[in-house]
């Protein structure tokens, strides 16, 4: 007899790790939530989402659903941010 393992317990095995990976994946997106909306600054969600391998987009989305109206809000913080900077060059003429 040989010791390969049975289709039933391969089946189970590949359905624990399944579950496993669905509850690491959900534990990555609450964390990039939470992360994504630590920072206003332009670029800091996309940033978020390439370390976090998804979608920027998706984050988007996923933020939008658990802060209601807070992108809105980094924009307008941005936007009024960029109105404060002095305008004009930056440099003096040499």
């Amino acid at each position: 007899m040989t010791n390969t393992p049975t289709l039933a317990a391969l089946r189970a095995a590949a359905e624990k790790s399944a579950k496993k990976a669905e509850e690491d994946r959900g534990a990555l997106i609450a964390a990039a939530v939470a992360e994504a909306v630590t920072s206003t600054k332009y670029g800091h969600l996309s940033a978020v989402a390439r370390e976090a391998g998804i979608v920027s987009q998706y984050l988007r989305e996923l933020v939008e659903e658990a802060h209601p109206g807070w992108l809105a809000r980094a924009a307008e913080e941005r936007e009024a941010e960029k109105a404060s900077r002095p305008k004009g060059r930056r440099r003096a003429a040499a």
